[in-house]
């Protein structure tokens, strides 16, 4: 059923293309049933989605296979497959659920969105948490060997790969802890630095608190990646979200007791920086 429904809304992005760069095709029904069939399966494909900006998202995100599939339906004769009106009107319905009042001006993002490919796309996150595998020693930033090894083998590979297809040059790792409190002597102000370059050991590293436990652990993830030359050309950063933060993007309420494998994570986001990001924000 997954796949049917991601094929409708392929299908319809295919539609809506070809009204817009053909206005003379002629084509049937495609579901019959509007926008409105068109965003209830989106709710049932996409049930974590919270807004219509996270519809377009994941919309984007599917057009990538659009081409495939317009490829393959013109053999099938995919310009009778609806009447100018309707598509019109799915156009419009569409446009409004969105909330974009000019219907052609939303055509045109999402074409513009489909020839961009994976560039105009939000590339993906990394979640390296306890529960999956990835371990610290108890209230250090040390990695284990094997999680030193997964970085190098699986992770930065995967990240190479992300932030060619997707035209990114920032890397923001984020370490994440549960609740439970900590204690002890601290050094991070006068070590951070330093061992985030190397002129000071990981192990050496020493928090009395949370969000110093993950901004250290944090250091210990992305002094392995810009060690590695496939990520040269990348800036990489160090970030703490403490406890605050539980999977997946909530606010925790302070109501957590006890220790929690899922919590004790590392998140690696990608980014265009501000700077590179400045002029498409400026059109």
């Amino acid at each position: 059923m997954a796949e049917i429904m991601i094929l409708l809304l392929f299908v319809l992005l295919m539609a809506l293309a070809a009204a817009l760069q053909n206005r003379d095709s002629r084509i049937q029904a495609l579901d019959g049933g509007g926008a409105s069939r068109l965003v209830e399966e989106l709710q049932r494909a996409y049930p974590q989605a919270r807004n219509s900006d996270d519809y377009f998202k994941e919309l984007t995100r599917a057009i990538e296979a659009r081409r495939q599939v317009e490829a393959a339906s013109v053999e099938r004769g995919a310009d009778n497959l609806m009447a100018d009106a309707e598509v019109g009107r799915q156009v419009r319905e569409a446009a409004a659920s969105s909330g974009v009042k000019d219907s052609e001006q939303f055509v045109k993002e999402v074409v513009a969105a489909s020839s961009r490919g994976r560039k105009g796309q939000w590339p993906p996150f990394f979640s390296l948490s306890e529960a999956g595998g990835y371990f610290f020693d108890s209230g250090k930033a040390t990695l284990r060997p094997e999680f030193d090894r997964n970085l190098r083998d699986e992770v930065i590979p995967m990240l190479a790969k992300s932030v060619s297809d997707y035209d990114v040059d920032v890397v923001e790792v984020i370490g994440h802890t549960d609740e439970v409190p900590m204690s002890g002597t601290s050094n991070l102000d006068g070590s951070l630095i330093a061992a985030s370059v190397g002129r000071t050991s990981i192990a050496q590293l020493r928090s009395t608190d949370n969000a110093g436990l993950a901004m250290a652990r944090a250091v210990a993830v992305v002094h392995v990646l810009r060690a590695d030359p496939r990520l040269r050309r990348v800036s990489i950063l160090p970030l703490s979200g403490a406890q605050m933060i539980v999977p997946v993007d909530r606010v925790a309420d302070g109501t957590a007791r006890g220790d929690d494998q899922r919590r004790r994570r590392i998140e690696i986001r990608m980014r265009r920086s501000t700077q590179q990001a400045s002029p498409s924000m400026r059109r």
